[in-house]
């Protein structure tokens, strides 16, 4: 009984070691034309790369998170004649980003797409949920 209290335990705190925030789940159409669902999730706490965002103000850190976003999206997703509409600060989560909201033409479609850039400058790779299994 111990024992399978302690694995219990040790599951819960590794789980909790590991868990990461949701921060936007969303679905486009891919450059092949097919749709696919992504979820960008925060982790609990940064992932220093020993880079940070240049900029002594808010406003230049905020610049430089949709600069690298915009770099990383067009590649990522595909996109082309790509707009930045917004980048927000959150700091309610975890661990503080910027989350970027972008357009962009994608399989012949204007497209709502983001990406999240960490204090440090990384950016979180989003994750392609599987497609529900038709019954």
């Amino acid at each position: 009984m111990k024992s399978l209290l302690f694995i219990l335990l040790l599951f819960v705190i590794v789980f909790r070691l590991n868990a990461a925030e949701r921060v936007v789940t969303f679905t486009i159409t891919k450059a092949d034309g097919v749709p696919a669902t992504y979820e960008i999730l925060v982790p609990d706490e940064e992932t220093n790369q020993g880079v940070t965002l240049a900029g002594e103000s808010v406003a230049a850190r905020q610049q430089y998170a949709g600069v690298a976003a915009q770099a990383w999206a067009n590649q990522f997703y595909g996109a082309h004649d790509v707009y930045l509409r917004s980048v927000q600060l959150k700091e309610s989560g975890p661990a503080p980003y910027y989350l970027a909201t972008f357009d962009g033409e994608i399989a012949g479609a204007r497209q709502v797409f983001f990406a999240v850039v960490l204090e440090s400058g990384a950016i979180v790779q989003p994750n392609e949920l599987a497609p529900p299994i038709s019954q």
